[in-house]
């Protein structure tokens, strides 16, 4: 006859998990948790670049149609704020000669406020 409460015994004693397998299982999750955090603030970070980069071409070309409307075009340099769908933006317009005739070139640059990278930039023509 076998001793019921010997077998009972040993079955409870190796049942769950040791402290070394739970602290290797904790590790693991957090690794997966860790990468799964970063992956998704990096996302985000491209989707609120991406959409600062569409207002920022919308910010140019409404600074081209003002450039066609003007009726006196001066040379050089100018710039100005805007605000779109949330961002705040700085531009500078740069209007130049071609060597044809009273053809001009306006270049529009485009970059967030208390920023230097340009995120848009358009070129067009106006002829005078």
């Amino acid at each position: 006859m076998t001793d019921v409460t010997s077998v009972d015994q040993s079955a409870s004693s190796e049942a769950g998990f040791t402290l070394f397998e739970s602290l290797v299982a904790l590790s693991v999750f957090s690794l997966v948790a860790i990468s799964t955090l970063t992956l998704v603030s990096q996302n985000l970070r491209s989707s609120t670049i991406a959409e600062a980069r569409t207002y920022a071409g919308f910010v140019a070309e409404n600074v081209l149609v003002d450039t066609r409307l003007q009726q006196n075009l001066p040379l050089g340099e100018s710039g100005g704020e805007a605000e779109m769908g949330g961002f705040e933006f700085e531009w500078s317009r740069d209007i130049a000669e071609t060597g044809e005739g009273t053809l001009r070139q306006v270049r529009v640059d485009v970059h967030l406020k208390d920023q230097s990278q340009t995120l848009v930039s358009r070129l067009g023509f106006r002829k005078d």
